[in-house]
């Protein structure tokens, strides 16, 4: 009878070291993917700030119709884009990822770039869009119900789609320009939605309590 106990512990040494490599496999691959993804998204931030930042210099230093041109609308859609990868990448790399959140806080500055352009056209154009300034959190108690207000959030956007744009704020990040937009907008807690920057909310449990209140 020993040598078959002798087999059985190889058997669960064997088991042991492929279940092991296979893992160390899979973290390998899912970190690489995530790398690659942060690597894409730092690639294209700086020519979608570049964008923005053109078109306001246009405007303000060289007189250009701004009016002219639906590019908010061009970039709003890179904007979405390398919103979900920033997303993606939190849940890959870690939300205290220290590139992770490098990339959230120049992500967060483009945001701005366009809320203002946004708020230039609107001023010089006579338009009406929309804008939602929504501050979440990213803490434990507070991480399920910033992602039902943001779901609820998504819905309203897509049935807005065209004069509605919807930033999104981590309002725990390490940076001055968020404590400044903190201190501006008197956010103190999660769950804080501007709009139009001038109707706060600081619950929102369906969506026909601010749709109603669009412009």
């Amino acid at each position: 009878m020993e040598p078959r106990k002798i087999q059985s512990k190889k058997r669960y040494l064997w088991a042991f070291l492929i279940g092991t490599t296979i893992f160390i496999f899979g973290f390998a691959l899912t970190y690489s993917v995530a790398y690659l993804e942060y690597q894409r998204i730092s690639t294209l931030q700086g020519p979608l700030s570049y964008k923005i930042f053109q078109d306001k210099l246009q405007f303000s230093l060289f007189g250009k119709d701004i009016c002219s041109e639906d590019t908010y609308k061009e970039v709003s859609e890179d904007l979405a884009f390398q919103g979900s990868i920033t997303s993606n990448l939190e849940e890959k790399m870690g939300k205290d990822d220290k590139n992770v959140l490098f990339r959230k806080k120049f992500y967060s500055l483009i945001l701005l770039e366009h809320f203002e352009l946004v708020n230039i056209i609107n001023q010089e154009c006579d338009k009406n869009i929309n804008t939602i300034l929504f501050f979440y959190s990213n803490e434990k108690e507070d991480i399920e119900a910033s992602e039902d207000v943001g779901r609820i959030l998504g819905v309203l956007h897509e049935r807005n789609e065209d004069d509605l744009f919807i930033y999104s704020f981590d309002m725990n990040l390490d940076s001055k320009i968020i404590t400044s937009l903190r201190e501006k907008y008197l956010v103190s807690a999660p769950m804080k939605i501007i709009l139009n920057e001038n109707k706060t909310f600081t619950t929102l449990n369906n969506i026909d309590e601010i749709e109603p209140l669009l412009n």
